[in-house]
Formats: structure tokens, C-alpha cells, sequence
């Protein structure tokens, strides 16, 4: 149980951070993603279901949050999770490139599928306009954020996420 309220509790901090990001710096176009990074590191480290079940969470805060429609970002969350969880115990934990690929990937699917059940724009959008000018730059910020984060991660011991040492 204690667990389950650390990894939610880094959720919630992750998701006020990320929203009060563009208010200290009110001139940034691109805002990363720090739950999906959160999500798809877990998804990486602990595999599917423990990914799953953080990014049911983490999306439905995000759907509560930040949109006004809600069962947008949770889905959406949980089926990167899945999808990240397959790069699960495929590589060793002291290849550094895996991690910032995986969420270099998962940034990609998780914006194409938001804009496929975002219904304003599953038919006015210039999906080429929007992955070269938005998707592809904010997939580059994320995975450049994860690399940090994993690398502080792998050398401060490879403590376990969960918040058990």
C-alpha cells in the first residue's frame, strides 16, 4: 500500500509541476510530458502491469486537470504503458540508450493517438504541420529529459522506484 501512495503521490507532484511550468516561463511552446516519462521508465524498469496501472492514474489526473473531457488521457496512457512495457527485461539496465528511445517512441504514440480521439482534430488537422513542428520536437525534449533522469537513476545505486531501497 505504502507503494501504491508514493507512486501516486510522484504522479501528482509530476502533474502540478508540469502544469505550473508554463507559468514560471510563460514563453515556452513546448511543455514535456513528465508523467509519460514517469509512465514509460516504470513501464521499462517494473514491466506491464505496474505501468499500467500508474498510467490509468496519471492519465485520469491529467483528464480531470487539464481537459474537459474526461477518458482522453487515460486510455491514451495506459496503451503507451502497455507498449513501453514490452521493451521490459529485453536489454540491460546499463544500456542508457534504451530508455530515452523508448520514450522517444512512446512521446509519438502518445500525441498521434490523442489526436485521433481528440475530435477537433481527427479531420481539420495538417498532421504532417503538427508532427514536424510539434510532436517530433516535444519527443526529442522528452527523451533528452529522460536520458538525465535514467542516468541519475542508474548511478545513484539503481534504487528501486517504488520507494523501497
Amino acid at each position: 500500500m505504502k507503494k501504491y501512495i508514493f507512486n501516486i503521490s510522484i504522479i501528482i507532484f509530476l502533474l502540478i509541476f508540469q502544469l505550473t511550468l508554463p507559468i514560471f516561463f510563460p514563453s515556452l511552446n513546448l511543455i514535456p510530458d513528465f508523467i509519460l516519462i514517469y509512465i514509460v521508465i516504470r513501464a521499462i524498469i517494473f514491466g506491464a502491469q505496474d505501468a499500467m496501472i500508474y498510467g490509468a492514474v496519471g492519465g485520469l489526473l491529467q483528464d480531470v486537470f487539464i481537459t474537459s473531457f474526461i477518458g482522453l488521457f487515460t486510455p491514451v496512457k495506459t496503451a503507451v504503458a502497455f507498449l513501453s512495457a514490452l521493451l521490459s527485461g529485453r536489454f540491460f539496465p546499463e544500456n542508457l540508450l534504451i530508455p530515452p528511445l523508448g520514450v522517444f517512441l512512446a512521446t509519438i504514440v502518445h500525441e498521434l493517438l490523442y489526436l485521433l480521439l481528440k475530435e477537433n482534430y481527427l479531420f481539420a488537422a495538417n498532421y504532417l504541420t503538427l508532427i514536424k513542428d510539434m510532436i517530433l520536437p516535444m519527443a526529442a525534449l522528452n527523451s533528452l529529459i529522460t536520458f538525465f533522469v535514467y542516468l541519475i537513476y542508474f548511478f545513484w545505486g539503481r534504487r528501486d522506484l517504488s520507494g523501497q531501497t
